[in-house]
């Protein structure tokens, strides 16, 4: 009989253990968690490695694996070993070994001693672990050659579409498609009843990628970042199908005079108003053809901890001008859910935040295709 809860634990558990499992990122879990099991902080290993995995993007389970250094019959020799590099380092003499030089040490200047030592000392073991690790992978990986991934392959494509725009716009592109969860998600999806209008479309990367792989949709985005338009213009070089306008999306005509089939909302609701919100939503629902999609990644405002992980991350952004948004205001995702719902339409989220600390779920509306 089929096990739901344990089918959902397997799920996370298989997850956990396969994300950022290239070679480097490997080579790297397991330099910093040699680091955090030699530091004298035993109890609290666990914790230090989730947070430093997560903020790192490296593998958790194999950084705390790593961490795992410190267990109690190779403690001793770390912990002696970091005492005397501490002491070292701090006073140019070994620590004494003796009762009475012991006795004589201040216990605050005996916990930096040790403190600092530690961090010489994993940084001494870690390095070559890292090294072995990335090395002995990189080799069973090219032993073990994984078939193609075409969806990884388009994405290298369409982000080399932004090489003569310079490194840094190329990098930003690459590094979006792939850290972030929603668009291998949305390709997932596919294919997408067409036309497709990309609200918010920014430099047009998403519809680039989803007009590669589905070559017969057509594209219209809307952004009123001239700039950031004239890029994905650029990049979209002479392919007709892909179409971008400079356009309000607060009152922008999503259906384009003929309905929308699929119409994409990525991560510009938050930055409107309450009010603007529901007026976006609502036109968006009423513009969707029976059978339509309406595909909204935005931030869960009651996800608790990455809620506020999420504001921080975006007031920073805003506050250097890289998001260039009105104001900030996150809702629950449910009150979105609720404004399509009342529309007549089915609506499923799911979180969509994978390999990140952030509060972003992926909400899913359909229009029945037997509506009128």
């Amino acid at each position: 009989m089929d096990n739901p809860v344990w089918d959902r634990v397997k799920a996370v558990l298989v997850r956990i253990a396969s994300e950022y499992n290239s070679p480097a990122r490997l080579g790297w879990a397991v330099a910093v968690g040699v680091l955090i099991g030699t530091t004298p902080f035993f109890g609290f290993h666990l914790l230090i490695c989730i947070a430093v995995a997560t903020v790192l993007r490296l593998n958790r389970a194999v950084t705390y694996l790593a961490a795992n250094i410190s267990v109690p019959w190779i403690a001793p020799f770390l912990i002696f070993g970091s005492l005397q590099l501490g002491s070292l380092a701090l006073s140019g003499a070994w620590m004494p070994l003796s009762l009475d030089g012991l006795g004589a040490i201040d216990p605050g200047d005996f916990f930096g001693r040790w403190l600092l030592g530690s961090l010489l000392l994993g940084s001494a073991l870690g390095a070559p672990a890292g090294l072995v690790t990335y090395a002995a992978v990189r080799r069973l990986r090219r032993e073990e050659q994984a078939p193609p991934d075409p969806v990884l392959e388009t994405m290298e494509t369409v982000a080399t579409a932004y090489l003569p725009q310079g490194r840094f716009v190329h990098g930003y592109v690459r590094g979006k498609f792939k850290h972030d969860p929603v668009y291998r998600r949305l390709t997932e999806l596919l294919p997408l009843m067409g036309p497709l209008i990309d609200v918010g479309c920014g430099r047009g990367q998403t519809m680039l990628l989803l007009k590669a792989l589905q070559p017969d949709l057509l594209c219209i985005g809307l952004d009123w970042d001239e700039p950031k338009l004239e890029r994905a213009r650029l990049a979209a070089g002479d392919q007709t199908d892909l179409r971008f306008e400079a356009a309000d999306i607060r009152a922008a005509c999503l259906a384009d005079g003929r309905g929308a089939g699929t119409i994409l909302m990525l991560d510009v609701l938050h930055y409107n108003a309450i009010d603007a919100q529901d007026t976006m939503l609502t036109d968006a629902a009423d513009a969707l053809q029976p059978g339509g999609r309406l595909l909204i990644r935005d931030i869960d405002g009651a996800a608790g901890w990455r809620a506020t992980t999420t504001r921080v991350q975006e007031a920073i952004g805003r506050l250097v001008r890289f998001n260039r948004g009105a104001t900030l205001v996150l809702r629950p995702a449910a009150d979105m859910a609720a404004v399509l719902t009342e529309r007549g339409l089915t609506v499923q989220i799911e979180p969509c935040w994978e390999g990140t600390p952030f509060a972003n779920v992926l909400i899913h509306a359909r229009r029945p295709a037997d509506a009128r």
